[in-house]
């Protein structure tokens, strides 16, 4: 009797307790970022199901090349844009990673026309799934491309601003790390919040809020935040043109792992670029709690500095801008 007492107790929280298994599709998948990202979701055991999309011809020696790492999900590969639906069918989690990365050769009009034809092709196919999956962004320009992508599922009548994510978990990985050094301290023992957007002009590092505190004066600050806003600039002339991809694509690894772990019901916080208004610039990034349905509420953090606030102050008016940019692709095109 007393054995049939204690089961009772503990079986509810064994349920609980118990990993769901996962569909996972990676649009984009033999981008540069996006097979490395497929690389490292490859071995997740929490994913059943892993789907590579893309249009670019060497998508299937992408998938040849996965199929020979030993794993327990299922690995399905889809070439060109008419398997695009058939991929993202029944997904959980989908993932943008597509489009260009800045590169020697390839101009900036070139690079925005292509990653906008690119996000439009993506989310217009999303927004035929129902229910929606979360989907992430990692795509750049993610200021005006999450907002462009929330006005063409609107429009579809088929948008949740819970379950679509610009993912900025680079800038958090940069800032915790930039962080360590300059405090000689490990980097898993940092924590440096990133609010703002995903942008050099845009991205403030809360080093108010920065654990464990280390004592900063004014002008160490000011050189810290130049620092991390130039980290694209500086991956960029240390590999000879070409973007950072390593570093982004670990961060789309975080981010879908802490999705997971929301779907699990388990607590979960991503950083990411979402729809809030609590600025005025209806779009905002920074550290977002998740659950099974999406995003719940974004972190607030008071006591910034003077310094923060100023850099607040002009990147909400840079993030109008940018966010305005993404609705008006739709009206242009």
């Amino acid at each position: 009797m007393q054995a049939s007492k204690i089961l009772k107790k503990l079986i509810p929280k064994v349920i609980t307790n118990i990993t769901r298994s996962y569909r996972v599709t990676v649009v984009g998948g033999s981008s540069e970022v996006g097979q490395t990202v497929s690389l490292m979701l490859r071995a997740q055991p929490s994913i059943t199901r892993l789907n590579i999309h893309d249009t670019l011809i060497q998508t299937p020696g992408v998938i040849l090349d996965l199929s020979h790492i030993p794993a327990e999900s299922y690995l399905k590969g889809y070439v060109g844009e008419e398997t695009l639906e058939r991929a993202l069918k029944d997904s959980d989690i989908v993932l943008a990673t597509g489009g260009l990365v800045s590169r020697p050769g390839i101009s900036e009009d070139a690079w925005m026309a292509t990653n906008i034809n690119f996000i439009k092709m993506l989310v217009q196919k999303v927004a035929k799934i129902s229910p929606l999956p979360m989907v992430g962004i990692l795509t750049d320009p993610v200021n005006v491309l999450v907002p462009m992508a929330a006005e063409i599922m609107r429009s579809s009548g088929q948008y949740d601003p819970k379950k679509l994510f610009g993912i900025t978990t680079v800038d958090h990985l940069r800032a915790q790390t930039l962080y360590a050094i300059e405090h000689n301290l490990h980097p898993r023992d940092c924590i440096l919040p990133v609010i703002g957007g995903r942008s050099g002009k845009t991205a403030i590092p809360l080093l108010s809020q920065a654990k464990p505190r280390c004592q900063m004066n004014e002008k160490t600050i000011q050189e810290f935040t130049s620092r991390f806003r130039q980290c694209d600039e500086n991956i960029i002339e240390a590999k000879k043109g070409w973007s950072a991809t390593l570093s982004v694509a670990y961060g789309a690894l975080m981010f879908t792992r802490s999705i997971i772990d929301a779907l699990d019901g388990r607590p979960a916080k991503v950083a990411a670029f979402v729809e809030n208004n609590d600025f005025g610039s209806h779009f905002f990034s920074g550290i977002v709690n998740v659950n099974h349905n999406g995003v719940t509420n974004m972190q607030m953090f008071t006591d910034l500095s003077k310094y923060e606030c100023h850099l607040l102050e002009r990147s909400i008016a840079q993030i109008r801008q940018e966010v305005s940019k993404g609705k008006k692709i739709l009206e242009l095109a």
